[in-house]
């Protein structure tokens, strides 16, 4: 079973990278949160690795941190939810958010990810709450959340507009607190846009 890997990447994509580790190029599944914290083409990376074996698949998922690793594999544990799946969870939402949405039984949030409709929302929530008690947020988290929402509409019309996952963060990363508070989502996008 591989559990780590250390080498140079040879390819990137916002869906997998191709490591090279000891004269082997590996594929590795990520997350688009990966993919924009992972290194550039050419750059030496390390990876915590789940190894997913069926009879007629194998499939490596890379990541950055291990409490990610942990929580997909509890994603995993869901029955209903695939690989691509809990990839495309940690895509849309942090590893940290994703557990507060889920201890706060926020069915509307999970039905956003692609593939959750309302009964696996409802089965990851029955499922996994009570492993994620310590996740339960009072109303000034909530606030935060509601931020994240409007970052999460922000960048899915950045990406329908064509722009990628790098553009994307670099704008996103330029917004100040104060305009993801009081702003409307028509408004940040606007300024998101000045800064690609």
């Amino acid at each position: 079973m591989i559990a780590k890997i250390f080498g140079k990447i040879i390819k990137k994509s916002p869906s997998s990278i191709i490591v090279q580790a000891g004269g082997i190029g590996f594929e590795v599944l990520i997350s688009s949160r990966t993919f924009e914290k992972i290194p550039e083409k050419g750059s030496e990376v390390e990876l915590d690795i789940y190894t997913h074996v069926r009879e007629d698949e194998l499939k490596l998922v890379g990541f950055l941190d291990t409490a990610d690793k942990d929580f997909f594999l509890k994603l995993l544990g869901v029955s209903g939810i695939s690989i691509k799946i809990a990839l495309s969870a940690l895509s849309i939402y942090s590893g940290q958010e994703l557990k507060r949405i889920i201890a706060n039984r926020e069915v509307d949030l999970l039905r956003r990810i692609p593939g959750i409709g309302l009964k696996l929302a409802e089965r990851m929530i029955l499922e996994l709450k009570d492993k994620l008690e310590e996740y339960k947020v009072g109303r000034e988290a909530l606030a935060g959340l509601a931020e994240n929402e409007k970052i999460y509409e922000v960048k899915q019309a950045l990406r329908t507009l064509g722009y990628d996952s790098r553009e994307i963060s670099k704008a996103i990363s330029k917004l100040s607190i104060d305009v993801i508070e009081k702003e409307k989502i028509e408004h940040i996008l606007k300024i998101a846009l000045k800064e690609i």
